[in-house]
């Protein structure tokens, strides 16, 4: 997680949607949607992950790791070690050191992309990035890592910054880099100003081969009877602490679990000599054959099965269901709308022998106390991996309870993104913050569900896409379709859902620049839905606008208009005059009508939209400016350039205010205010607004972008003495 002095929680999947976030807050009615847009903004800062309050061992490592800080390393470190070996622990240590000698700090999760993008966004932000920049990074452009760390070298030697939790090291690479660290060409690099340190499962130096590589293992028997006895003081004597941590090799994680154990209310093994002992029961007895006591070559799993025991004998039996629960999510904070207090009362049956439910609260105070869980953050519990893993590996039986839990952990997801409208800035924040539990579900849990809560899960990923792509995500958009329909296969090709996350998909590509690639999906879904549904369905009406959309952009506009005047002839009777995609429709049409030179036609269309926009969605959505901006063209068009340049200038600062100054929308503002400079005279100023909005598209969109193209043949031919008319798609 990236830190700082000024960090919040609010941090997103985008820079951009952070500013939209603080900007829009101002302007909801809805007192739900404030609320919980509130408690996203107000969450304090997290402190760095890390174990026991004091570090312990590991103390030659730490000096290495701190003198790297201190001069230039030469090549990033990458702590590695299995799962539990204390690698964020170590880090964590160095951070806080880092940070006490006035050096700065940064934390970043590298546990899937999503997660990446999000940290390096914040980074970013924090390091005072231009916004052209923080947009570069977050939407993962070509050149997005050497802006990044451009950014690093322009700050006071002496810094750190970590990538945790990299066990794929695919997530670390760029678009041409391989994965992990083997040319210092993805995210993570030299530099003579500081240290990056990735900490990671695995063990490949192949994966390391640029980087310096730290290995962790056990700690020392000394070391390991302290962290037993500052955790358990009165446990036992230094003799026992030394057997136990003998009994437990010395497992950093397994050790801080048997002493937060022994230091409970509620245990009944109160010595370290007793809780040795039931150590060795275990691996003796049937507790041993169950998956999870398998998992880490079985002392974290015996670990967690004996705290669990532990809590069902003292009356909290839920406290199994309820990690297993968690399990299911990623290992980030989890909000409280992901453990739901119904879920409880166990599976719904005639002979369901749950006992008497606890408080949802009282379960987990009781997880928290054997150290299965840290809640110490107001955004929610966090499991550690190897304790997630432990905890979905004991679903691994053939019983119905299994089964029941992974069912649940969909539905609440499924529950909690449903209750988010995907159209409205405010609510954007939040869905980045559910991403990485959608991804962990589709990661660990999918195969795993029957028919019915797969649909649900899939649904809820082209949902949560679907959100992404409206905010200007189209990458993190693409990789939730990709991640969901990698587990498709059971429902085939042509189900309905599986339909839905490729017209997701297309619209991401779309995004991208690949209007080629977006129309064959776009075709495919089409042929699909038009021979399971007919030529009405709303989905055959949203993939038919689609296609007129892109025939708009191919400048094909007859083709456009007529497609669009078939989907509202076909939408007729279907569709309610004030849905949304009606209105999108008309727009649309106005758009394609105006871009055929008819342009008295094309205001009567769009002044009627407007007026319907502003009743039903306002005067500051994006949509109801976007039918501003097209009546402004309109304008222009017919040589009204004073007009039109008023109100394209309005619309800049509405456009900048809640989507960013460099989000694509408001560079397409800009581009046409250089071609109404352009038209009246100021050539001077238009070639200086068409340089800097080159600039922009260049670091925003990439070279080859069509928009970024655009502006490069309006520069050049204006150099030339020629203005070439602004257009643009919608």
């Amino acid at each position: 997680m990236a830190s700082d002095d000024d960090r919040t929680e609010a941090e997103t999947l985008r820079e951009r949607l952070n500013r939209i976030s603080e900007i829009v807050e101002e302007h909801i009615t809805d007192d739900g949607l404030e609320a919980r847009l509130r408690a996203v903004k107000n969450r304090p800062r997290d402190r760095v992950p890390g174990g026991p309050a004091r570090f312990i061992g590991r103390r030659a490592l730490l000096d290495d790791l701190l003198k790297l800080t201190r001069r230039s390393p030469g090549k990033p470190a990458v702590l590695t070690g299995p799962g539990g070996t204390g690698k964020t622990t170590v880090a964590a240590a160095l951070a806080e050191h880092v940070r006490a000698r006035g050096d700065r700090t940064w934390w970043v999760p590298a546990v899937d992309p999503v997660a990446l993008s999000q940290g390096l966004t914040t980074v970013a932000r924090q390091l005072g990035a231009a916004s052209h920049d923080v947009e570069a990074i977050a939407r993962g452009t070509a050149d997005a890592a050497d802006r990044f760390w451009r950014l690093l070298d322009g700050v006071p030697p002496g810094w750190l910054l970590v990538f945790d939790e990299a066990d794929d090291p695919r997530v670390l690479a760029t678009g041409t880099s391989p994965a992990g660290i083997q040319d210092l060409t993805g995210w993570v690099r030299s530099s003579a100003h500081g240290l990056a340190l990735v900490t990671s499962r695995e063990a490949d130096p192949r994966m390391w081969g640029a980087a310096r590589i730290l290995s962790l293992g056990a700690l020392d028997e000394d070391d390991a009877a302290r962290v037993l006895r500052e955790l358990a003081p009165e446990a036992g004597d230094e003799d026992q602490a030394r057997a136990l941590a003998r009994r437990l090799d010395g497992h950093p994680l397994s050790l801080h679990l048997a002493g937060s154990h022994l230091r409970s209310r509620t245990t009944r093994r109160a010595t370290f000599a007793a809780y040795e002992l039931a150590v060795g029961e275990t691996a003796d007895s049937g507790l041993r054959e169950r998956p999870a006591a398998a998992v880490t070559g079985t002392l974290t799993g015996r670990a967690v099965e004996m705290s669990l025991d532990e809590l069902a004998q003292r009356g909290v039996p839920q406290a199994r269901p309820v990690l297993q629960l968690a399990s299911c999510y990623a290992s980030t904070a989890i909000p409280e709308g992901l453990l739901d207090a119904d879920f409880l009362a166990g599976p719904p049956s005639p002979r369901n022998t749950t006992p008497p439910i606890r408080h949802l609260d009282e379960v987990l105070r009781g997880l928290r106390e054997v150290g299965l869980i840290d809640d110490s953050s107001p955004s929610g519990i966090v499991v550690h991996p190897v304790v997630g893993a432990v905890g979905r590996a004991g679903l691994d039986v053939p019983e119905p309870r299994p089964a029941w839990i992974r069912h649940t952990a969909v539905a609440l997801l499924a529950a909690d993104v449903a209750g988010l409208p995907q159209d409205q800035p405010a609510t954007w924040p939040e869905y980045a913050l559910l991403g990485p539990h959608l991804l962990s579900l589709l990661g660990t849990t999918a195969q795993h569900v029957d028919r019915e809560h797969l649909i649900q899960l899939l649904e809820t990923a082209a949902g949560m896409a679907w959100a992404f792509n409206l905010s200007g995500a189209g990458r993190a958009g693409s990789v939730l379709c990709e991640r969901a329909l990698a587990h498709s296969a059971e429902l085939g090709d042509g189900h309905l859902t599986v339909l839905r996350l490729r017209h997701m998909l297309a619209w991401a590509v779309a995004d991208q620049g690949d209007l080629a690639g977006a129309e064959r999906l776009y075709l495919d879904v089409l042929r699909n839905r038009l021979r399971q549904l007919g030529p009405e369905h709303p989905d055959v009406l949203r993939c038919r606008h689609e296609l007129a959309w892109i025939a708009g952009c191919g400048k094909e506009w007859a083709k456009a208009e007529q497609g669009y005047r078939a989907v509202l002839r076909d939408s007729a009777g279907v569709l309610e005059p004030d849905d949304p995609d009606i209105l999108i429709t008309r727009h649309e049409l106005g758009w394609a009508i105006a871009n055929q030179g008819r342009l008295d036609e094309a205001r009567a269309v769009l002044g009627t939209v407007l007026e319907d926009r502003l009743r039903v969605l306002g005067p500051t959505h994006q949509r109801t400016l976007g039918t501003r901006h097209e009546l402004a063209w309109i304008t222009a068009t017919e040589g009204n350039w004073a007009q039109a340049e008023t109100g394209y200038r309005d619309l800049l600062g509405l456009r900048a205010q809640f989507l960013g100054a460099d989000h694509p929308e408001t560079l397409v503002i800009r581009h046409e205010l250089a071609w109404i400079a352009a038209r009246r005279g100021r050539t001077a100023e238009a070639e200086a607004g068409y340089r800097d909005v080159l600039a922009r598209r260049r670091r925003v969109l990439g070279e080859d972008h069509p928009e970024t193209r655009a502006t490069a043949m309006a520069l050049e031919e204006l150099r030339q003495g020629r203005i070439v008319d602004a257009r643009h798609s919608v």
